[in-house]
């Protein structure tokens, strides 16, 4: 049940005037990974480790490829301001709406509670999931998840907030997730291997 590491393959860098190492480790579960050293002194300095993750018909699979410290370094700076926004959609819709989202739904079935959150049946989670989930938690808690980022478009569709402040800031975070998304694919096409 050992993890297996195969002897370093040595990779000819970005420069051209150097080397890095690839060395592939796996177990007997069929789990597989890699990891990369940069061996040439000018490129350990201008080009860091780019990590990405593709799904193909179900199976998830890392890359990796030099990247530029620079994009790396937007990339980075990107990622942290679409996180400050949706953790400031998230306080906000809370303090906004939540009053006015559990008296919506106060005194209403659980079954026309999930008919509204999911319209019925057409977004997750199915009846039986949902009443799985209440069961488990509360009715209160499931209400409550509904306040996390990826969720709020529910809210504002309930609650018929569709000309709000709610709204168009879960819009200016989905143009933050398209631009982040377009940079990470322009890092994909622009990397070296």
């Amino acid at each position: 049940m050992s993890w297996e590491e195969s002897p370093p393959i040595e990779r000819i860098c970005p420069c051209g005037n150097g080397h890095y190492l690839v060395i592939s480790r796996s177990d007997d579960w069929g789990r597989f990974e890699e990891r990369w050293e940069m061996q040439c002194r000018s490129c350990s300095v201008e080009y860091g480790l780019y990590a990405y993750d593709s799904n193909r018909k179900g199976l998830a699979t890392m890359h990796y490829s030099w990247l530029s410290r620079v994009v790396l370094q937007e990339l980075s700076i990107a990622a942290t301001e679409l996180a400050q926004s949706k953790e400031a959609l998230s306080v906000y819709a809370r303090t906004e709406f939540v009053e006015r989202w559990n008296r919506h739904f106060n005194g209403k079935t659980k079954k026309n509670v999930w008919r509204e959150l999911t319209e019925d049946g057409k977004h997750y989670p199915s009846l039986p999931t949902f009443y799985a989930h209440v069961r488990h938690s509360t009715m209160q808690r499931e209400l409550d998840r509904y306040f996390e980022w990826h969720t709020l478009p529910t809210v504002a569709r309930v609650l018929e907030l569709s000309r709000s402040e709610l709204q168009s800031r879960i819009e200016h975070i989905q143009e933050l997730e398209r631009l982040l998304e377009a940079k990470h694919s322009h890092a994909r096409q622009n990397s070296v291997t």
